[in-house]
């Protein structure tokens, strides 16, 4: 994978070649940092050819504003409306539920925030509706025992289903959880690279470092067919 700018080193994971960026941060806040990262990733990552983007699961469509920032078509989609703004400005919003949604034809496909309130199977299938050739951005939280609190909770427990490693979530009832599902599947770091290998991927941007929200580790990542 060419990356602009990239220190990262190359390694292989099996059939997929795996990269690591590390990408500078102006603050601790975990809101600040996930929009600088997205940011970046767009201006320095992502080809300046690719000009429209999907955000799905946009939520409150801060990054999909960001993304317009940064000159990019956007269509955002979420199965809710509770938390849109009430000026979209140029963004063209489309209410769907993301495990139905085709994303194809867009120059960037955007997962933020989105991909750990599903489950295995339904990460897999929007993981492989999503390899038709554009480069897709994805945050999510990962399993990473040491950045868990120390707390003890029955999540917390490491399991493997179906050749992954990761923790089964209880699901809320609240805007920014799943829709229909009551549990969710958050990977190891392992995991998560298998999970865009059996996806279809063949690279993956890693970048580093990852962040801490309220349960963990989370992390960005950039994949490519």
């Amino acid at each position: 994978m060419m990356v602009d700018g990239s220190d990262g080193t190359v390694e292989s994971k099996g059939a997929i070649n795996v990269e690591r960026l590390t990408i500078p941060v102006p603050s601790e806040e975990i809101g600040v940092r996930r929009i600088a990262t997205f940011v970046h990733i767009l201006k320095h990552v992502v080809s300046p050819q690719r000009r429209t983007l999907a955000d799905l699961g946009a939520g409150h469509c801060k990054f999909s504003v960001w993304a317009t920032r940064a000159g990019f078509d956007v269509t955002a989609v979420d199965g809710r409306t509770v938390r849109l703004p009430e000026d979209l400005g140029a963004i063209h919003f489309v209410k769907a539920d993301v495990r139905d949604y085709d994303p194809s034809g867009h120059g960037v496909v955007a997962i933020l925030g989105l991909l750990y309130h599903l489950e295995l199977a339904d990460q897999e299938s929007l993981l492989r509706r999503c390899c038709y050739g554009a480069p897709v951005i994805v945050e999510t939280q990962v399993h990473v025992p040491e950045m868990v609190s120390d707390e003890p909770k029955e999540w917390h427990r490491l399991i493997e289903r179906d050749g992954y490693c990761g923790v089964d979530f209880p699901e809320g009832d609240n805007p920014m959880a799943s829709i229909g599902n009551q549990t969710s599947f958050w990977h190891t770091e392992a995991s998560m690279l298998r999970l865009f290998e059996r996806a279809g991927y063949g690279e993956v941007l890693v970048i580093d470092p990852p962040f801490m929200s309220g349960y963990g580790a989370r992390r960005f990542y950039v994949a490519k067919p």
